[in-house]
């Protein structure tokens, strides 16, 4: 395993993390709004925008979580491993928000805050791990 190896993956998890937290604030700003269907005027196109981009954010997510997975596998199984759930995490905490969007039921809305803490915690444990794993390398 390289120094490298383990670099490359503490970056690639806070990256994670970022954009996690910038879906968390995306995310907040349209529940406060409101989404676009029960708004008007100039917050419809407040929320209409940040849920745009809360969306395309998720996206990046899905594509950063199947970048992770690549990026453990020269690192360690047990990074692969963990790379794996957090797209399992990704995915279902993406189906939870389209399913807030199409259902009248707020559960999903909570299952995609779980979603997102669980995601979260897991890239921050990669990030802390594999830097330290590239530190004493």
């Amino acid at each position: 395993m390289s120094e490298n190896a383990a670099n490359k993956l503490a970056k690639r998890a806070v990256a994670q993390v970022g954009m996690l937290s910038a879906q968390f604030l995306l995310g907040m700003a349209v529940n406060l709004i409101g989404l676009p269907k029960e708004t008007s005027g100039l917050s419809k196109g407040a929320t209409t925008v940040f849920l745009s981009i809360h969306g395309i954010v998720g996206l990046a997510l899905l594509v950063g979580s199947l970048l992770a997975v690549r990026r453990a596998r020269p690192v360690s199984p047990h990074f692969v491993r963990d790379a794996w759930i957090g797209v399992g995490l990704v995915v279902f905490t993406l189906v939870a928000g389209l399913l807030t969007l199409f259902q009248d039921n707020n559960w999903w809305s909570y299952l995609m805050a779980v979603g997102f803490l669980a995601a979260l915690l897991l890239y921050g444990a990669m990030f802390v791990y594999a830097s330290r794993q590239a530190k004493t390398q």
